[in-house]
């Protein structure tokens, strides 16, 4: 695919700079690489990633952090690269999806980087010889802005670059008097991502050459400024030029936005408003200078959670979801498959090249080249996703119709919504961080504790009564398991920034108007090495989690209940699968309606606000009864599989919190969530009414909730009326606490 031009976005301003010798080897390390910041790995992934404005304790000048190489990704492994870039396409694709959807026209350039994207398209592009997986133990920084004001007389100095105020250094005096220079604390930045010094000129666009250029001098032909600043808000600051006299309000034109959307208008198109182009003043510390964008993951060991989600692996993943959900499946043998392709005139020798693949990956394998076998595996798996794909083998026969439809049209579903990509995903955290883990007690099941998860361990008597009063709240809850894992392997990187807003649509208001604008996703800077790659900052933690399955025969009392339509007799995981509609990126169709809404009480819908609902609940229990902050839980949803994860969302040392809850508080967890006091809520009946979600009950923190606290109730537990998407003259819902339900 076409990529964008890349612009030079290195700190060092290479026009300026003249190379120590012409041709011959590279001299090696750049004697110009800044000095490098002390701080935690997390903050320099985050509040000190490249691009952030900083200044050191006790304020001695402001710099700006720049990315340096600490290249890690052959300590990462395979499937955990990819999923960075699963990930990380999916945050980009949902970006410029909401941007595209509140503002239609908006230019492709204004909505993400030109890492992210195909110049010719629009569309997400990320290739990854364009981004490197990076440490975040080195991070530099430089000066910035290097724009001063003397704080006698308010003159002011600029430079384009470190090398230029190095070859022209701040004069002792200013107008006759001793000088005292400092920094200037105010920035101009933009939605755009761009970010400019404070300084007096602006940017004009110029018709005849269709570019945009800065004049640097007054129309008197003076190029010095005094900034008075003396107003308490930047509207009332002003520049005063000190050959005249005139005065200038802070304003400056973002001069790329200028570019584009001044051509756009002089060949025909929308007439721009000037609050759409002009920088905002902001002081370098406020939030809107820098918004680090960043998201999380747990890791897996297993390459099929990315591997068959290829449309080459079809045919397996099939046979997987056959395996997970009990779907009886009948597949050609491989002497069937060899006869079919050795009859084919056009096929008759790649049944060798497949057995070849496969016999070399066994090879690699034992000879512990896990990479190699991999590729050779895929090739296997391509040559014999070809055979069904022609019709020169027929593919197995899945007796679920509804699910083999489902892994097709799952190629145009929302993938964090996606219960095809979630089952598989579940199918690996038991087997790798519950059952596996379970060996060397990386992962306990609460009723059959440790010793180090409670001393009734050696006293058969203290564990019948333990295993049967936690038995009795595990069955009121609905629950049929619950485990406590030590180390669930989270990973969280960081790929981007944005300034102004940190969500993609910003509205500025400015004298009685009010106007939508996209805000860009930008890369980090450009590493400084050969080729134009920019960092991925990737932190990796073990952080304990637990566990909840629901109890499957309860759940579907609850459905017929509730009068949940097409509930079938065989299991619910099957059916979610089958019945499964897209909920799309945002959720539209399960945002509030004031009870007009029309969305029938679905089987995947209903399974989803049930587990989201009880999600939420328990998170709020294990945030009164653990210490560990309300914001430091996250949540993980594997709806087909009646399951859902909480953890301790933090990069800082786990503490063993949950282990410590569980040890003595145990019961206070689980009866807090069933609780009918904590069941209501502080706002009354209004929230009753409004949806059974507010801030002042189950609601959490945004960045926390995997669904944008959309598909939230807490009338889904204790009962009461239906969500807003649903009719006005649906019935009230029975909770899933209902003691009717049985247990």
């Amino acid at each position: 695919m076409a990529r964008p031009p890349v612009r030079d976005t290195d700190w060092r301003n290479a026009s300026n700079r003249r190379p120590s010798r012409f041709g011959g080897r590279s001299p090696g390390p750049d004697p110009l690489e800044p000095p490098t910041m002390s701080r935690s790995r997390v903050q320099l992934a985050t509040a000190y990633a490249p691009g952030v404005l900083l200044t050191w304790e006790g304020g001695k000048g402001i710099c700006r952090s720049v990315p340096l190489a600490n290249d890690i990704s052959k300590s990462l492994g395979r499937t955990t690269v990819d999923l960075i870039y699963e990930n990380m396409r999916d945050f980009v694709q949902n970006w410029r999806d909401r941007i595209r959807k509140a503002l239609p026209d908006a230019p492709d350039e204004f909505i993400l980087d030109a890492p992210f994207r195909d110049s010719r398209t629009g569309q997400v592009n990320i290739e990854r010889q364009t981004f490197q997986m990076t440490g975040p133990d080195r991070v530099g920084y430089v000066p910035y802005p290097l724009l001063y004001r003397c704080g006698i007389c308010g003159s002011t100095r600029e430079y384009e670059s470190i090398e230029d105020q190095a070859r022209r250094p701040l004069p002792r005096k200013c107008n006759g008097h001793d000088a005292r220079w400092t920094q200037s604390d105010v920035v101009y930045v933009h939605w755009s991502g761009n970010l400019k010094p404070l300084s007096p000129f602006n940017y004009n666009f110029d018709a005849a050459t269709g570019e945009v250029r800065q004049i640097r001098m007054c129309t008197c032909g003076s190029q010095n400024f005094r900034l008075r600043n003396d107003a308490p808000v930047f509207s009332e600051w002003r520049y005063v030029c000190e050959g005249c006299g005139e005065t200038r309000a802070l304003k400056k034109a973002d001069p790329e936005v200028l570019a584009r959307l001044q051509a756009d208008q002089n060949a025909g198109g929308r007439t721009f408003q000037w609050i759409e182009v002009n920088m905002l003043p902001v002081s370098y510390r406020a939030n809107s200078a820098f918004y680090p964008q960043r998201t999380s993951f747990i890791e897996f060991q297993d390459s099929a959670v990315v591997e068959l989600m290829t449309r080459e692996h079809t045919s397996e993943l099939v046979r997987k979801l056959a395996d997970i959900h009990a779907i009886p499946f009948s597949e050609p043998s491989d002497d069937e498959i060899r006869e079919k392709v050795q009859a084919h005139d056009s096929h008759r020798g790649e049944w060798e090249d497949y057995e070849t693949f496969l016999s070399m990956a066994a090879r690699s394998d034992q000879d512990g080249r896990s990479d190699r076998a991999r590729s050779h595996r895929q090739n296997a798996a391509e040559l014999r996703e070809t055979w069904f794909a022609g019709g020169v083998v027929e593919r197995g026969k899945l007796e679920s119709q509804g699910v083999a439809q489902a892994v097709i049209a799952r190629q145009d579903w929302t993938q964090r919504f996606d219960p095809v990509r979630l089952t598989v995903q579940h199918d690996a955290l038991v087997r790798e961080h519950i059952q596996d883990a379970m060996l060397h007690h990386g992962a306990v099941d609460v009723m059959n504790p440790d010793v180090t998860l409670s001393d009734v361990i050696n006293d058969p008597g203290a564990l019948a009564k333990y295993q049967a009063a936690k038995g009795n709240l595990l069955s009121h809850l609905g629950l049929e398991q619950l485990v406590l894992i030590r180390g669930l392997p989270i990973c969280e990187f960081s790929f981007g920034y944005t300034r102004v807003s940190s969500s993609p649509v910003y509205k500025r208001e400015h004298q009685g108007m009010s106007v939508e604008m996209p805000v860009r996703l930008k890369a980090f800077d450009r590493l400084p090495i050969p080729g134009p790659k920019h960092p991925i900052y990737v932190t990796q933690q073990r952080n304990e989690a637990l566990y909840f399955r629901l109890d499957e025969m309860r759940v579907r009392r609850w459905l017929m209940a509730n009068q949940v339509i097409d509930v079938p007799d065989y299991g619910l995981g099957r059916a979610y699968l089958e019945q499964y509609a897209d909920f799309g990126p945002f959720l539209e169709m399960f945002k509030d309606r004031e009870g007009s809404g029309s969305y029938p009480r679905t089987l995947p819908a209903y399974i989803y606000l049930l587990l989201h609902s009880l999600s939420h609940q328990m998170m709020h229990s294990l945030a009164d009864t653990s210490g560990v902050d309300r914001d430091g839980i996250g949540e993980h949803i594997f709806p087909a599989d009646l399951s859902f994860v909480i953890y301790r969302k933090g990069m800082t040392p786990d503490l063993g919190n949950i282990s410590a809850m569980w040890r003595n508080h145990a019961d206070e967890f689980l009866r807090r969530a069933l609780d009918p006091r904590l069941l209501r809520c502080g706002s009354g009946s209004l929230c009753d009414i409004r949806g059974g979600a507010c801030p002042a009950c189950i609601v959490v923190s945004e960045i926390n909730c995997i669904a944008s606290n959309l598909l939230l109730s807490r009338a889904t537990l204790k009962g009461g009326r239906g969500p807003e998407w649903e009719p006005s003259s649906a019935p009230d819902l029975i909770g899933f606490f209902d003691s009717s339900l049985g247990s």
